[in-house]
């Protein structure tokens, strides 16, 4: 019997230069919600612990209360979670772990603070 694959989403928030910059991923199994987010911003923590904890798999169709799994919430997410002016969202392929996704989906990233000084 073969076991369902996770699905995963990445999550990226427009920068001020206009880019897009990946920051948080989401894996999906059928109990759960996984994800990992850049560090350093108390909005987009608190965006991700909302989802981690208010979510529910969503109604399989509107004429029931009946859930699908949480797999079916990335189709939900992709589409609720972006606005396409400050956050854009995508499904992924999906890694076996939630910190697997997050390395290959988000880049390491150097903070520096302006102006540099030099020694």
């Amino acid at each position: 019997m073969m076991m369902p694959v996770p699905r995963a989403m990445v999550i990226f928030d427009r920068q001020g230069d206009g880019s897009w910059l990946p920051t948080t991923v989401i894996l999906a199994t059928p109990e759960m919600l996984q994800g990992k987010c850049l560090p350093g911003n108390a909005d987009r923590d608190a965006r991700l612990a909302r989802i981690l904890t208010d979510s529910l798999p969503p109604r399989i169709n509107d004429q029931t209360e009946e859930r699908g799994t949480y797999e079916d919430w990335i189709d939900w997410g992709v589409y609720n979670l972006a606005n396409g002016h400050t956050t854009w969202a995508t499904e992924v392929v999906s890694e076996v772990t939630v910190d697997a996704l997050y390395q290959r989906e988000v880049p390491a990233m150097v903070r520096v603070d302006w102006p540099i000084q030099s020694p």
